[in-house]
């Protein structure tokens, strides 16, 4: 048995020590140019919110500008961090829309063209909503963004900084908590979030939601019948897509997490999880009956059952 034990604990943790790189992904929606840089990058089947959104704030700053008439270029750049302990960055400027995020570890140089706007966000997090009142004032109030830019200290490392302009937390408070009617009226579209042929995730009235993808099964199907459910929710931190695509974990912070396969018996609002490694969890492989193994470090891992909707942890 103890040989068994061994063979299952290699098994599971066997990938685990793997590179860690930055995610970088660019992206254009007519004039809006999208930049998501982040040190969430876990695999493919392992996808952040944040990166979610730049789906949808591609698509929606693009509606924004058409209803606004606004033809020039819109620079809209995320860069987001693992550690909750680093200062948020907001800088909202015109006359250069180049990639600026990405190279402002590098020493960052203006150069020519790039005419436009520009929102550059560094954060753990973003709402879409707000992200799309800054994008919205930015270009109603172009001539004036200079002027709203100070001083401010961006740290390159723990012991390394430069000075950049940017905004201040307040100003963009003020942005934020204007209501905005173009926002809302755009905000409840529905954005195809992934082109999975088992599952779906798409956005709509300002939630993500979650749910099989059942448009190839003929009407009366009984599996068709019995996985109609949606799991929705206003936010999130990442999902884990299973190796066959028939499941997702998704965790709504860092400790807790829901299972979802369709079918509303086996999809509990939260299970509670203990961690210590500030990396997500990892899915081991293969499901095991009903039951799923997770991970964050070699010290242990969890044991799911997903009927009974238990969780156990085995050191």
């Amino acid at each position: 048995m103890k040989s068994i034990f061994s063979l299952l604990i290699f098994l599971i943790f066997s990938n685990y020590y793997t590179g860690h790189s930055t995610k970088t992904k660019i992206k254009n929606y007519g004039n809006v140019k999208t930049l998501y840089i982040s040190e969430f990058n876990f695999g493919e089947k392992t996808v952040s919110a944040e990166e979610l959104k730049m789906e949808i704030l591609g698509r929606l700053s693009k509606q924004i500008a058409d209803k606004l008439g606004f033809k020039d270029t819109v620079m809209l750049e995320r860069k987001t961090y693992l550690y909750p302990d680093k200062t948020s960055l907001f800088i909202l400027e015109k006359n250069d829309t180049n990639y600026k995020l990405l190279k402002l570890d590098e020493g960052y140089k203006k150069m020519q063209g790039g005419s436009g706007v520009a929102i550059r966000i560094q954060s753990q997090k973003v709402s879409v909503e707000d992200v799309l009142k800054m994008v919205e004032y930015a270009i109603k109030n172009r001539k004036k963004l200079h002027g709203k830019l100070i001083k401010t200290d961006y740290w390159l490392s723990e012991t390394d900084k430069i000075q950049i302009l940017a905004n201040s937390q307040e100003f963009i408070s003020e942005i934020t908590k204007v209501k905005s009617n173009l926002v809302d009226e755009i905000i409840n579209e529905q954005i195809p979030l992934s082109d999975n042929p088992t599952m779906k995730i798409f956005w709509k009235n300002n939630e993500f939601v979650f749910g099989m993808n059942l448009d190839k099964l003929k009407s009366g199907n009984d599996y068709a019948d019995l996985m109609k459910s949606q799991f929705r929710f206003c936010d999130f931190e990442y999902y884990i897509n299973s190796q066959d695509s028939y499941f997702f974990l998704i965790f709504h912070n860092a400790k807790t997490f829901s299972y979802f396969d369709g079918n509303e018996d086996n999809t509990p609002q939260k299970i509670t999880i203990e961690k210590k490694s500030w990396y997500p969890f990892r899915l081991g492989k293969e499901k095991i009956g009903t039951k799923i193994i997770l991970y964050d470090t070699p010290e242990y891992f969890y044991v799911y059952n997903i009927n009974k909707k238990l969780l156990q942890k085995i050191e």
